[in-house]
Parts: C-alpha cells; structure tokens; sequence
C-alpha cells in the first residue's frame, strides 16, 4: 500500500464549481451494479467484493480527453491491488467503443496535449473497458447522483462496501479540483477524507420585471426544455 499523497491545496477558482462537497447527494449512495456493462478489454467485475472502484467515461469522438485514461492507468498500476478501474464508453454504438479500444489503445497520439501542456501523448487504458448499452448505468448513475449529466471525465470512486464515497472531475488528463488522488488513498485505507465542508447556499438574486421560468431556453428564444 502507498503512502499517502500531500494534501490537496486550494480549488483553482476556474473549477470551483465542480467540487464535490461533504454534503453532496451521491455521497453514500448505493452505486449502481456494473453487471449490465458490456467489457470489450479486460475482465468484467461488479463493485464491492472487497474492493475499491473507480469509474471513469470516455467516448471515441471526445480526443482531447483520451489522455485521462493514460493518467488514470498511472494510478491504476499504483492501487491496483486495492482497486479495479473501469472505462466506460459513452458512445451510441458498441463499435465505436470497440474502435477506441482496437486503434487508439497503446498508441502515441502526436497531436494531442498532455495533462501538463506537453506535445504529444501516449494513450492507454490498463484497466477494463466496457460498452453502457442503451446508457442504462448511465441513468442509473444520474439518477443516484441527482446529476442532469454523466459525462467524459467525471470519474467515481466506490467503497468496497460499493457506496460512493467521491467523484472528481477530469479534463485533458487533469484532475481539475487536484484532489483524486489524495481522496482515493484514504478511500483505500480507510483514512478521513479530505473536507472541502458542506455546499455554500444558493442565494437566487431577484430578477427586475418577475420571475424567469426555469424552463426556459433564453438563447434559444423559445420556451420549453434545455
């Protein structure tokens, strides 16, 4: 087992709305079972059994952030005797998860950026991948999560009990908050978390001339769902 990382230092302000605080709804929740998923590389596994998970999602048109997948098979290949990893393909289509996994795995990517600005990256994904059909733990995951999306780069971290116990956010290889690997060492350990306390309240501003629907689309110039 690793020693544990240095503490998280301040949230950059420009990712400051993707913190996850003590608070959040997901935060203990049951996550939902990976039995559904299809694995196209590696072997398929459940969360729980002992375990910590680590879920990640990806797609093969979203490029720039192919590079999170090689910063997160470094950490695999660190805690991976504590912890199985997922990639899980948003992609429509089976084929496409197949194609990322055929052409792009283990191959050096010259037109991308790395996590640190570098040119050129080395793409790779030591850990499972699997196709989400219909995106149905996609909408197991929104609905445990309150979240209106589960996109590329948001990566979770289940317990061995399989409760979420921290997610983060990914970006080009990025750890945008700085805090993924210090929370997934005391997740593995059993070690307090690093606190970032309970979400700020909401204040709604008054808006001149009444209320704004919340259901309406202002760019769109129209009403109805956005």
């Amino acid at each position: 087992m690793t020693d544990a990382p240095a503490a998280p230092g301040p949230v950059p302000a420009e990712a400051a709305e993707l913190i996850c605080y003590d608070d959040d709804v997901a935060i203990g929740k049951d996550a939902p079972s990976l039995s559904g998923l299809e694995f196209i590389g590696g072997d398929s596994f459940d969360v729980g059994g002992g375990k910590v998970t680590v879920i990640t999602h990806f797609g093969n048109l979203n490029k720039a952030d192919y590079v999170t997948l090689t910063v997160l098979s470094d950490f695999y290949q660190k805690y991976k005797d504590d912890c199985n990893f997922v990639a899980i393909s948003r992609d429509h289509d089976k084929a496409d998860a197949e194609k990322w996994y055929k052409k792009y795995n283990g191959t050096f990517m010259k037109e991308q950026t790395g996590p640190n600005g570098e040119s050129g990256a080395n793409i790779r994904a030591d850990f499972p991948v699997a196709y989400d059909a219909g995106h149905a733990l996609n909408a197991s995951l929104k609905t445990v999560m309150g979240k209106s999306t589960v996109g590329v780069g948001l990566t979770i971290i289940v317990g061995r009990d399989g409760k979420i116990a921290w997610y983060e956010t990914f970006g080009r290889g990025k750890n945008l908050t700085g805090q993924f690997e210090y929370q997934l060492n005391a997740i593995v350990k059993g070690t307090p978390l690093h606190s970032n306390g309970n979400a700020p309240e909401i204040v709604e501003e008054e808006v001149e001339g009444g209320e704004i629907q919340g259901d309406v689309d202002l760019l769109g110039g129209g009403d109805g769902n956005y």
